[in-house]
């Protein structure tokens, strides 16, 4: 970590209000989390932990990205898990379980994190029980999407993934940014020349109309007709 990277992100308490790890806290409860909050600030390309290390505690991005990954035994290449922006939670895992953390995490950008070391985080969930049962359903509700992440995993095409991670995307509109194929291929389970072809195919199709890595428009029943297909 770099002390001289000179980050001035929002308030603990806005940090925290806004992580979804944290959604319908009360405000008494958010400000017990920021009282024993402490932040972190590291240069891009820094490693934030290594595989095998102990762990630093919640983490929270406050500025900056954090890319999570791990290097293949036999090559060394390295493939990009997910990558987690401002207000989302890093590692949650390793914090929880006090193992050491199963994956690499690495700045992109200069970051700032806001953390809530393990042994400080205990003793507020002992004082304050609500938070605890509030973390186990938040951390239920993402298992089941991990579950949902395995079964398309297991039984779509990449292409039919790649058009439900789209959808997510765009949302409630049409135009959006993509993120670097290596990105989207790590959150659907393929390799980025996969994504890079299949991007084409649909551009190609007519099923979203691409300018750059910038969507300009997309047909959304047609993406939501592969969604839906599986190939089993």
């Amino acid at each position: 970590m770099q002390d001289e990277v000179a980050l001035s992100g929002p308030a603990a308490e806005d940090v925290l209000a806004r992580c979804p790890l944290f959604t319908e806290l009360d405000g008494q409860e958010i400000a017990a989390l920021a009282a024993i909050a402490t932040r972190r600030r590291y240069r891009d390309g820094e490693d934030v932990f290594l595989a095998g290390e102990a762990s630093i505690g919640l983490a929270i991005v406050v500025l900056g990205q954090v890319a999570i990954y791990v290097l293949s035994p036999q090559s060394g290449r390295e493939l990009v898990l997910t990558v987690e922006r401002p207000y989302s939670s890093v590692a949650e895992l390793a914090a929880f379980d006090r193992g050491p953390y199963p994956a690499n995490a690495r700045a992109r950008g200069d970051t700032e994190l806001l953390v809530l070391e393990t042994e400080r985080l205990e003793a507020v969930l002992g004082q304050r029980p609500r938070i605890s049962r509030h973390l186990l359903h938040t951390v239920g509700r993402r298992l089941r999407r991990l579950v949902a992440v395995v079964e398309q995993i297991s039984f779509q095409e990449v292409v039919h993934r790649l058009a439900a991670h789209l959808l997510e995307r765009a949302g409630g509109g049409t135009t959006f940014e993509l993120g670097t194929n290596a990105d989207i291929a790590a959150q659907i389970g393929t390799v980025p020349e996969l994504v890079s072809r299949n991007l084409s195919r649909l551009h190609a199709s007519g099923s979203l109309v691409l300018e750059g890595r910038k969507v300009l428009a997309l047909d959304r029943a047609a993406l939501e007709h592969l969604a839906r297909s599986a190939s089993r």
